[in-house]
């Protein structure tokens, strides 16, 4: 029986492990490199051992030093978590000849389905529809063209033994027998160096595909249960990045024909334990088998969510040598659960944001059934040797919609400062209206890319004096999710910042309607363009950071060059306004009209050209809106927020 588990990997699924080594009564061992050396986990486990240099190839892939902890530990088992050598029939080997168990399937399968070429023959012959192409490995360009003609264009080249993304050529047409050759012999090459393998195969690419994985268990003695499918289609880079139980497209009567495949193929390769095998789901609703994953999916709490069971206790019972106990139809899948994962990268371009964590506040877990599995703190170093994912929010509903909203509300509970993250990404796509219908594909980042906010939108309002305008933009912003901000938040930045702020003291009129009087204060023209530049450096900087509403005519013509903008403009009648002003603001009635003719007076005598001439043109706006027109403030704001939503497809 397992008594001590060796976890041969870093971050956060090290955490993940421990805390199913504590349930079951289990000692676990950790490792670690040069820059993980002030991992926390490491305080956690029974025992730590530190395994080489930075570089993964000298420390996580380094077998001989991984082999050697084992022996030194006693460990006698090994769960080696996902990536690195978590698929690694070598090491499983030498995992075995070491004395401890390996948690996973036996090495011998690991050896045979390495080969994606292997599995599809191996689905093939179970009657299991395999994504047309080659079922083989490619010897030639001839082979190209020959499947080419009989499948047509565009077709895919892979690698029979690649992953994570890598080792896949699309071609849409041919150029020439000499550039398909070098397009041939550059995908052997990049084989041969980053899996030590240079054989090729050919896929004919299916066009705005679903991609479906089904999560199953297997154990040793011939049982097989499937425990749902999760839609994996949210990609950058043919990487995912939001993944969810149950899929929005998947029918009671998919499901069903999906876990026949899967049982089919599992019991036709004899593997054992926790596994998940890949589909593509085209336009027609035909699923494909794509490949197998031999190890615990990085996706796998969404399952856990819905279906109430601990994969790696499983994985660790199964490797014990225990029966499932349970069979298919004791599984229930519960309401629905989504994972986003987090990552320290830009969240337009996608690059790695390596450095260091210098605030971080999580989501509070009380609020919606969530878990959130991390292994960073405050003063946390990304490191640039490794996959740059820093944790995952994996949250459930009763239902998809209610799922949804609660990831858009633990999302906006992060802090993480320091490095710049996928956050607003996330945010974006959970607001986006086809992801939230339901209709989406694996290109759904590039075809959504402008309107799911990979570049933020913004909306400006600029008004006439005694319109509600702060109240219906504060309500929109609420409405949106997202921020807002008016001449105050500017004006405390400002002064942060030690920027000018405006002079707002008046004989006259209190300093309260000053500010609306007078947006740049009452200074000198110098000093009102010293003020109009900061507010320029501050509006340009909220505005690239997030998603936002600004409130001012200031902010209107800042922003009037970028590329998702919304302009408003509010009007009102003079008694609707002259209303709003004794009402609202409780403005004197026998000042109401020496003030709004002051202001608008005032708005008219700008030296600046922008308040006078772009502001005051509505032909800048998108939409002109007589803030009287629907009644109240929130009806205007619920019109605006519909149009805004049609405009970037939010939902």
């Amino acid at each position: 029986m397992i008594k001590t588990v060796l976890i041969a990997n870093r971050g956060e699924i090290v955490n993940r492990i421990i805390r199913t080594c504590n349930k079951m009564g289990l000692a676990s061992v950790v490792v670690y490199s040069d820059a993980d050396k002030d991992a926390r986990y490491i305080g956690k486990a029974a025992e730590s051992y530190h395994i080489g240099p930075s570089a993964p190839v000298k420390s996580y892939l380094n077998g001989e030093a991984l082999v050697e902890a084992i022996k030194k530990s006693g460990a006698d088992a090994v769960h080696p978590g996902y990536g690195f050598l978590s698929e690694s029939a070598p090491f499983a080997k030498a995992v075995a000849r070491a004395g401890a168990k390996w948690i996973g399937p036996d090495p011998s399968i690991l050896e045979s389905i390495e080969s994606k070429c292997y599995c599809r023959v191996i689905a093939d012959k179970a009657g299991v529809p395999v994504t047309p192409g080659t079922i083989g490995i490619i010897h030639s360009i001839d082979e190209i063209y020959e499947t080419a003609e009989r499948v047509g264009l565009p077709i895919l080249l892979k690698l029979d033994k690649g992953g994570g993304g890598k080792g896949i050529e699309e071609l849409d047409h041919f150029e020439s027998r000499a550039v398909t050759q070098a397009v041939f012999e550059s995908m052997q090459r990049i084989g041969a160096m980053a899996f030590a393998c240079a054989d090729v195969y050919l896929e004919k690419e299916v066009m705005a595909p679903r991609h479906i994985e089904v999560q199953f268990l297997a154990d040793n003695y011939g049982a097989v249960v499937c425990l749902g499918e999760r839609e994996c289609s949210i990609q950058r880079r043919y990487q995912k990045i939001i993944e969810e139980s149950p899929s929005p497209v998947v029918t009671e009567e998919d499901r069903a024909r999906l876990y026949s495949y899967t049982e089919k193929i599992v019991k036709a390769i004899g593997y054992s334990g926790a596994g998940t095998i890949e589909y593509l789901r085209d336009t027609e609703g035909t699923y494909y088998f794509m490949e197998i994953n031999a190890r615990l999916q990085v996706e796998h709490p969404v399952t856990e969510l819905v279906t109430g069971l601990d994969l790696v206790e499983w994985q660790i019972r199964v490797a014990n040598g225990e029966d499932l106990g349970f069979a298919q139809k004791d599984i229930k899948l519960s309401g629905h659960a989504i994972e986003c994962r987090i990552y320290a990268e830009d969240p337009k371009t996608f690059r790695p944001s390596p450095g260091t964590i210098t605030r971080l506040v999580f989501p509070d877990t009380k609020k919606a059934e969530m878990r959130l599995e991390h292994a960073i703190w405050e003063g946390y170093k990304v490191s640039p040797f490794y996959d740059p994912m820093l944790c995952k929010l994996a949250v459930w509903g009763k239902d998809r919609q209610s799922c949804v909203a609660n990831v858009i509300r633990a999302l906006g509970e992060f802090v993480i400062e320091g490095v710049s993250t996928n956050i607003p990404t996330n945010l974006a796509i959970m607001r986006n209206r086809n992801f939230v219908a339901g209709n989406f594909a694996t290109n759904f980042l590039n075809h959504e890319r402008v309107n799911i906010g990979l570049e933020n939108y913004v909306v400006t309002i600029s008004r006439q004096f005694g319109c509600p305008g702060r109240s219906i933009a504060k309500k929109m912003a609420g409405l949106l999710g997202v921020e807002y901000y008016d001449r105050d938040i500017l004006e405390q930045v400002a002064a942060e910042m030690n920027l000018p702020v405006p002079k707002l003291e008046s004989d006259e009129v209190e300093a309260e309607y000053v500010k609306l009087l007078f947006p740049l204060g009452t200074g000198t023209e110098e000093e009102k363009e010293k003020i109009f530049a900061a507010q320029q450096k501050i509006i340009l900087q909220f505005a690239e950071k997030n998603s936002g509403i600004f409130l001012g005519r200031c902010a209107d013509y800042i922003l009037r060059n970028h590329a998702n903008l919304f302009s408003i403009y509010i009007y009102a009648p003079r008694e609707a306004r002259r209303e709003y002003c004794i009402k609202s603001l409780h403005i004197p009635a026998q000042d109401a009209d020496r003030i709004m003719d002051e202001a608008d007076g005032a708005r008219l005598s700008y030296s600046m050209n922008y308040a006078k001439v772009y502001s005051q043109n509505v032909e800048n706006k998108n939409i002109s809106i007589d803030s009287s027109l629907f009644g109240t403030s929130e009806a205007t704001a619920e019109v605006l927020v519909s149009m805004i939503r049609r405009k970037f497809n939010l939902a």
